[in-house]
């Protein structure tokens, strides 16, 4: 029977106050600093299983793991590796050199850059170019790199925390499971000496009973990084003596969070979908570390990661090429779900393109008015739902579209996590920077709110699919401004017609006379005003963007690039920022108000011949031929 760890996080407090030997004692390890190395090694390895390991010798043997690489090194690896051997280091393009001696908690940039420090990512550029070239300076960098950390950073203190060496956890578990690649590969090529190994293994052991208590009791996708850097360890590195307990609270701990944290339509609860992949590649990665350990995840957790599978599908584009960015996504970092399926043997649960459509997440409160992929390329998501956990934006009712090859109205991004004006997330994450609507110059506030993040049963989204059209409906309803105190009501619906185009409806009810301000974030690109229509100018397909119902007074004009206020801006990945237009309808009306835009995407540089109307019900639109569609709103239903 596995021992069940002591501590969890509600213990913090408590172990903050504990001296050197305590802290040791806490994590089932000991203060290693005044003995000698023979005294050392006499203690290190009662840290193993003696039925594994019976000696330093042994250590090596059974830790050592081929290095077998598939591809060539690439340019871009091999500078890397160069730099690193100067200890200079680039993070998502953000590159300083350190001196001889590195401060593992000094940060000479942005915010990211110290916790990408302490996550070791180039050790594998290291390991691979010293395999690549035989050249031992490669080698012995990544196993110095790893060993300055241990002398330098003293587990007596992690719980205290600050800094980036123990500031975050997640630095623990992945730069945990870097390390024990590292050392398992350059050991089976003689690279690593036994007393280095055992004091590598010692620090391990002490990382994982620190990640086992600070998982227990935390909540969102950090838990599930730090068991998948916990299991990756072990399956390295399997010569701990408490390598059953590490394995069994992993996966206990998986089985809990997933239940606890993915909501019963196969969302995880932050509704972030590049969150949501995170929580998938954890997962994926655990599974196989268990596997390896002789265990596996139970049946309802795979069952439930099958069902975060077919969401994230829904969530990447038609052409592969982005996934919708809602809340803090990157857009170009779209999951490989095949290739990261079929060697778990769980391929199957991909669903085939016949059955990628039209579906909605009612928990989650996204739907996907789309064509059936085996069909066609139009494509929309629309987020109607709460706020979620964590890494949230003030987007409701805001949307992707994708059509003919093409992102033309997106979600913006995050960024950068930095708090100084040179990071573009404060202003990615406000509704400004969304598809969707400003009141009297505010935006929405659903932080303001905290009840209302995660929804505790499903929303009735108005979702229909019948014959030639999909419909969705949300409403945003807590108030506009930093206090909530703006008391309008936000009602859109979307239609999909005729597998050819949408119509938005959109109706704001309130009390007396408001400044609205309807807003389309583009993609980057060309678009072009004529009066209060816009249109993309791309040669191969484009967007046509068509307006109606706004008061005479209203006034269209584009934004992109702006500062003060920020507007127009556009992120494709991590640390990347570029302009792209953001479209704006500004008008001052007394409410009601119901609008409809028409969303005409078309093949060519060419604009087809369109008529659109709207009479507050119904919007007209007629299109080249005399082909005629009446679609009518439901917002008051």
């Amino acid at each position: 029977m596995a021992k069940k760890n002591r501590y969890s996080r509600a213990d913090l407090l408590h172990l903050k106050t504990l001296d050197r030997p305590a802290s040791y004692e806490a994590l089932g390890s000991f203060d290693s600093q005044v003995l000698s190395d023979d005294a050392f090694v006499a203690r290190a390895l009662t840290l193993l299983d003696p039925e594994r390991v019976a000696g330093l010798e042994a250590l090596l043997k059974t830790c050592a793991r081929p290095f077998v690489e598939k591809d060539d090194v690439s340019d871009a690896v091999l500078r890397t590796a160069d730099d690193a051997l100067n200890n200079r280091f680039t993070f998502y393009g953000e590159a300083h050199s350190l001196p001889a001696s590195i401060d593992w908690d000094f940060n000479p940039g942005t915010a990211h850059w110290g916790h990408d420090l302490n996550r070791f990512s180039y050790l594998a550029p290291l390991v691979r170019t010293y395999f690549k070239t035989g050249d031992s300076r490669y080698s012995r960098k990544a196993v110095g790199l790893i060993l300055d950390w241990i002398g330098k950073c003293d587990f007596a203190r992690s719980f205290a925390g600050g800094g980036f060496a123990f500031g975050s956890y997640l630095n623990l578990a992945i730069h945990a499971s870097a390390w024990s690649l590292t050392v398992s590969r350059l050991a089976s090529a003689g690279q690593v000496e036994p007393l280095e190994l055992l004091r590598v293994v010692k620090s391990l052991q002490e990382h994982l009973a620190y990640l086992e208590i600070v998982t227990n009791g935390h909540q969102g996708n950090w838990p599930a990084i730090g068991c998948m850097g916990m299991l990756a360890t072990l399956e390295a590195l399997p010569v701990l003596k408490d390598t059953d307990r590490f394995a069994d609270y992993c996966r206990s701990t998986l089985t809990a969070q997933v239940a606890e944290q993915v909501l019963p339509d196969g969302v995880q609860d932050e509704l972030t979908p590049h969150y949501h992949q995170v929580v998938i590649n954890n997962l994926c990665s655990a599974l196989r570390s268990l596997r390896t350990l002789n265990r596996d995840l139970d049946p309802p957790t795979l069952e439930t990661l099958a069902a975060m599978v077919r969401y994230s599908q829904q969530t990447v584009v038609p052409d592969g090429s982005r996934q919708v960015a809602f809340n803090d996504s990157d857009p170009a970092a779209t999951p490989r779900l095949k290739e990261q399926l079929d060697p778990l043997g769980l391929g199957g649960v991909l669903l085939p393109k016949e059955e990628l459509g039209p579906q909605v997440f009612p928990y989650a409160g996204v739907a996907f008015l789309r064509q059936r992929a085996d069909e066609g390329d139009l494509y929309m998501a629309f987020d109607a739902g709460p706020f979620g956990r964590s890494h949230q934006h003030e987007d409701k009712l805001g949307f992707w579209l994708f059509a003919y090859g093409r992102s033309f109205l997106v979600d913006p991004g995050r960024h950068l996590y930095d708090p100084s004006a040179v990071s573009y997330r404060a202003h990615l994450m406000s509704s400004r920077a969304h598809s969707t609507i400003l009141v009297d110059g505010q935006g929405q506030h659903s932080a303001g709110r905290r009840d209302t993040w995660i929804s505790k049963k499903p929303i009735d989204l108005g979702w229909r699919v019948g014959p030639g059209e999909v419909r969705a409906q949300g409403v945003y309803d807590l108030g506009y401004g930093p206090d909530n105190v703006i008391r309008v009501v936000h009602r859109r619906e979307m239609v999909l017609v005729r597998d050819r185009f949408w119509v938005l409806f959109d109706e704001l009810t309130g009390e007396g006379a408001h400044a609205l301000e309807s807003r389309f974030q583009f993609a980057p690109g060309p678009v072009a005003l004529e009066g209060l229509k816009a249109r993309t100018r791309f040669p191969d397909a484009n967007l046509l963007l068509w307006p109606a119902g706004l008061p005479a007074t209203a006034e269209a004009r584009i934004e992109e690039g702006a500062e003060n206020p920020r507007g127009g801006w556009y992120s494709d990945g991590y640390n990347k920022i570029e302009p792209a237009p953001a479209l704006a309808y500004s008008m001052t009306a007394p409410l009601p108000l119901r609008m409809a835009v028409l969303l005409l995407p078309y093949r060519g540089s060419e604009q087809p011949e369109t008529e659109f109307e709207f009479d507050g019900r119904t919007a007209s639109v007629r299109l080249a031929g005399g082909e005629r569609h009446e679609v009518r709103h439901s917002l008051n239903r």
